[in-house]
């Protein structure tokens, strides 16, 4: 009985132990992103900028899914054990502030979270940057279990999932028909819910590339690669195929290159997003889902 109230109390500790990584955190967020200071720092009212509760929020989501990876061993004691969590995600944080900003320069350099957010409370952008949280964590979520704790490993893997994601990113322009600076600027949430979509399906397939047993970093870095061409391979084919078999018809197509798209709706956002993300989870089922066992026996 005595035993079940120590672990109890040391699962209490550990608790505490998070919301104080947590509070660190806060602090190394507004480092990194100096226009936050004011909404991180001072008391956040969720309901009077809805575009920064998504933002905001996103990020605590995304901490939540890399927290998920961690672990507490308590073979050295508790004091070891509080030590190493705290590096270790002291360290994430790092990585993954740096991730979302290097990712944001990429795709978000023509806007300013200060004037997108504060200024005009741009619900596209927030949603976009959503996508950013929630991807980004779920790739560091496996780059965290593939690595197992080597540092070296983790930071090698890291920057190659950057790589990744950011040739990714810029692939939109040949997915969507949607122009993303112009719709952004215009506050259209239809670019918002294609682009959501769009990099949440990239990083599913990014993230099950990625998920391999590391043995020696040649061999991984060519498995993985491969399994990205295979996807690039794979993906136009099911776009096609639901396109097809549900009658999917292209409101833009109708339009021409020259058409206007100001009154395209969040449909065509949702419509094109769908179709891409529902497409990227049906390739995963190709690329890591199918056993060849003894179907080609070796000679």
């Amino acid at each position: 009985m005595n035993e079940l109230f120590d672990k109890l109390i040391l699962r209490i500790i550990f608790t505490f132990f998070i919301c104080l990584t947590l509070y660190a955190y806060k602090y190394l967020h507004v480092l990194i992103y100096p226009a936050t200071r004011n909404q991180i720092l001072n008391k956040i009212n969720p309901s009077k900028n809805s575009a920064d509760t998504i933002f905001f929020f996103g990020r605590l989501i995304g901490l939540a899914i890399l927290f998920s990876e961690f672990h507490f061993t308590l073979d050295g004691g508790i004091i070891l054990a509080l030590s190493d969590f705290f590096i270790k995600a002291v360290l994430i944080f790092i990585i993954y502030i740096t991730s979302l900003y290097v990712i944001e320069s990429i795709t978000l350099y023509n806007f300013e979270y200060q004037d997108e957010i504060n200024k005009k409370q741009s619900l596209p952008y927030a949603i976009i940057g959503l996508a950013h949280s929630l991807g980004s964590a779920f790739i560091l979520k496996i780059v965290l279990d593939v690595t197992s704790g080597s540092l070296v490993m983790l930071v090698f893997l890291w920057l190659l999932a950057l790589v990744l994601i950011g040739f990714a990113t810029k692939t939109f322009p040949f997915i969507s028909k949607l122009p993303f600076n112009l719709l952004l600027i215009q506050k259209n949430n239809a670019i918002a819910y294609s682009y959501f979509l769009f990099f949440i399906g990239w990083s599913m397939i990014i993230a099950s590339a990625l998920n391999n047993q590391l043995v020696e970093i040649k061999w991984y870095t060519i498995q993985v690669v491969l399994k990205i061409l295979l996807s690039l391979i794979i993906l136009p084919l099911f776009m096609k195929g639901i396109k097809f078999i549900f009658s999917l018809e292209d409101e833009l197509d109708k339009k021409g290159p020259q058409g206007d798209i100001s009154d395209i709706n969040v449909g065509y956002g949702i419509y094109e997003g769908t179709t891409f993300f529902t497409s990227c989870f049906l390739t995963m089922v190709i690329t890591g889902r199918v056993y060849f066992g003894t179907f080609y026996p070796s000679l």
